[in-house]
């Protein structure tokens, strides 16, 4: 008899080591879901900007001796996610605001290649002020004239 409990205190311990190992090894599979939800960091989700072209519309210039015309084409570069929508609803109020700007501006003036820079950077500080206050939820980070002809 003796026998018999050294046999069943052998299986009694085996079965006890297996399901020790068997729990030790389920809980480090589980991991990651039982306790490593709050301590995961999660990246935030990177938005990439897209860009927006507008059409080509044609906006009259003073000159000295006559008038001249400027063909525009220009896009939006913008991380909004309803960038493409706003754009389309604002439309009237963004070729509005460009029209006044380029009407103040000289031919010569807007013939100098070395204003381009400024130039943009003056329509997206425009711009971005006119789709505030008509309450455009929008957040220009560009605003690129992909062609500017003069005549």
């Amino acid at each position: 008899m003796s026998s018999t409990k050294k046999s069943s205190k052998r299986i009694t311990m085996t079965l006890l080591v297996i399901s020790w190992t068997a729990a030790i090894f389920w809980i480090g599979w589980q991991s990651p879901q039982l306790i490593g939800g709050p301590f995961i960091t999660e990246e935030p989700e990177i938005k990439s900007a897209k860009f927006y072209p507008l059409e080509k519309f044609v906006i009259s210039i003073p000159g000295d001796e006559y008038p001249h015309y400027l063909l525009l084409e220009m896009a939006f570069k913008s991380r909004s996610q309803n960038a493409e929508t706003t754009i389309k609803q604002a439309d009237p109020v963004i070729k509005n605001s460009l029209m006044k700007m380029f009407s103040h501006k000289h031919f010569n003036e807007l013939n100098n290649a070395q204003q381009f820079e400024s130039l943009q950077k003056e329509a997206h500080s425009l711009l971005s002020t006119v789709l505030a206050e008509n309450d455009f939820a929008i957040e220009l980070d560009d605003v690129l004239f992909t062609r500017m002809v003069i005549q």
